[in-house]
């Protein structure tokens, strides 16, 4: 359950970098602590990005995201009763680099453009 939730954490990170301004909309694939599988489908509206983490384990909204430049950050947030203390995100392209704080653990993951 710990290993699912953490995925499921990690996904929410990725997201949330996912939604960068320039193209940031859209579907993104990758994997979180090279580990866990992970789809995201953003949308971005004048610098806030919202959507859905896609996992094995489940759908995990992603809300209110803020976009500077190729950053993206969310605010910490719950989910399932497990804290997840940050989310960022740099985009670069077509490939997004993601850090998820969950449980006092740091996890880094890639997620690249669905075309």
């Amino acid at each position: 359950m710990k290993k699912c939730v953490l995925a499921s954490l990690l996904v929410v990170l990725i997201a949330t970098a996912i939604a960068y301004a320039d193209g940031a909309s859209g579907k993104w694939s990758g994997t979180i602590a090279l580990l866990y599988d992970v789809t995201v489908n953003m949308k971005e509206e004048k610098g806030t990005v919202n959507g859905i983490v896609n996992t094995e384990i489940g759908d995990i909204p992603l809300k209110n995201g803020v976009i500077t430049g190729n950053d993206i950050v969310f605010k910490p947030f719950t989910y399932n009763g497990f804290a997840v203390s940050y989310v960022k995100g740099k985009i670069d392209g077509d490939k997004m680099s993601v850090v998820v704080g969950f449980q006092g653990t740091t996890f880094k993951g890639v997620l690249k453009r669905v075309k």
